[in-house]
């Protein structure tokens, strides 16, 4: 499994950075681009996902996430060791769309 990791584009993302930001139009390509990617793939046994890890409290958030590095790494280990389909964001462990942020799956 491949996984790369990302932000919604959802207005109340965890994200500090304005949405004109480089970072969020970055993130924007990457998660289009799992899409695309995974398309080209398809068949060929690879799966390929993104996922949020949540606002976790790094260097990057200046400490000011809310989840712990062992919080933050839930969602990404779940998405390399669980989905058996590619071309999916997934947030909180579910599958959401990326551009709304809204949720695909029924919690667990």
């Amino acid at each position: 499994a491949v996984v790369s990791t990302q932000s919604t584009g959802k207005a109340d993302d965890y994200s500090l950075f304005k949405k004109d930001s480089a970072y969020s139009t970055s993130k924007t390509f990457l998660n289009a681009h799992t899409v695309v990617l995974a398309r080209e793939l398809e068949g060929s046994g690879i799966i390929l996902n993104s996922c949020c890890p949540g606002y976790v409290a790094t260097d990057m958030s200046s400490h000011k996430g809310h989840l712990t590095i062992d919080e933050g790494a839930v969602t990404p280990t779940f998405v390399c060791t669980s989905p058996t389909t590619s071309g999916n964001f997934y947030r909180e462990c579910r599958r959401c769309d990326w551009v709304s942020g809204e949720y695909i799956d029924p919690p667990q």
